[in-house]
């Protein structure tokens, strides 16, 4: 049974494809949100789905039961969807996938996915993620990045990696579309570990602005901007009374400006305190973000 429906085929321009997964490729729900933002644009219509039963161990990814407006119960699977967003405001079209990261079969997946980009003429995929790391709230979000090229690579500014160890479906993705020779760049933000357990607009921010910044989309992200100000202060104020995380975030701080290794903070991250900054930063999270899985299309 072919995993992949099609909802239609559209002609679109030099699309590019852009997905994120929940689960441990997205501290924070950092890079999924940057995905519902996207999905949230004018002109959006859903696309394709790949079926969740071969990918999905549902004792561990549970389906739901919601009562429709008959008073029937009804199932709601774990979701593997794709829309696309014709764009006013650039030369190409985007297409964006949001899912949890699946537990089984990790190659036909991406082979799937694979055959979804090369359907829909697909020129480049772009794979968002974020992780925890030592990073203080009070500066510029971190972000670093891979490409299939080494030259677009050092065209972004990005880095070269020495990391090795575990991978996500991220990186499961990135090696497939090498395999198959469609060029990808994968981004991702650094989230401060202290905040890691609520939604983190200002890395959300930053993956948005550097996508909106490599592919000329011309998006407006002027409420996003604002949001991100605005838990920037919130954080701040969170933690205004509570000095040993003033003197923590302040060390991250210098050595962020001097480019140095941070210092340790394992007693910080056993604490309390950390439980209690998430306590007094949830109080205004519901307003703001969008719950977890995946949001109806808005805008379409």
């Amino acid at each position: 049974m072919d995993a992949l429906t099609f909802r239609e085929h559209p002609e679109l321009r030099k699309p590019i494809l852009v997905t994120a997964f929940l689960g441990w490729n997205d501290a924070a729900e950092s890079a999924t949100n940057a995905v519902r933002y996207l999905r949230r644009l004018p002109n959006t219509e859903p696309v394709a789905d790949i079926d969740p039963e071969q990918f999905f161990v549902f004792t561990e990814q549970r389906p739901q039961i919601r009562l429709t407006s008959g008073r029937q119960r009804e199932i709601l699977w774990p979701t593997i969807d794709f829309t696309y967003s014709r764009l006013q405001t650039a030369d190409i079209d985007l297409v964006v996938g949001l899912a949890a990261e699946p537990q089984l079969k990790w190659k036909h997946f991406a082979d799937t996915v694979l055959t979804l980009a090369r359907d829909l003429g697909v020129s480049e995929l772009v794979t968002l993620g974020a992780l925890l790391s030592d990073t203080p709230h009070t500066r510029p979000v971190p972000l670093t990045g891979i490409a299939s090229d080494s030259e677009r690579a050092l065209a972004l500014g990005f880095q070269p990696s020495n990391y090795e160890g575990p991978t996500g479906i991220v990186g499961v993705l990135n090696d497939a579309c090498r395999r198959a020779g469609l060029p990808f760049v994968s981004l991702w933000a650094n989230c401060p570990h202290y905040i890691g357990g609520i939604h983190n607009p200002r890395a959300t921010q930053a993956l948005l602005h550097k996508l909106n910044e490599i592919y000329s989309l011309g998006l407006r992200l002027d409420d996003l901007d604002a949001r991100a100000q605005r838990y920037e202060v919130e954080v701040t104020n969170a933690i205004k009374d509570n000095p040993d995380v003033q003197e923590y975030v302040g060390r991250l701080e210098a050595a962020a400006e001097a480019n140095e290794t941070p210092p340790p903070a394992a007693e910080l991250r056993s604490s309390d305190i950390l439980e209690e900054i998430d306590r007094l930063l949830k109080r205004n999270e519901a307003d703001d973000d969008p719950p977890s899985g995946t949001p109806p299309l808005e805008g379409g």
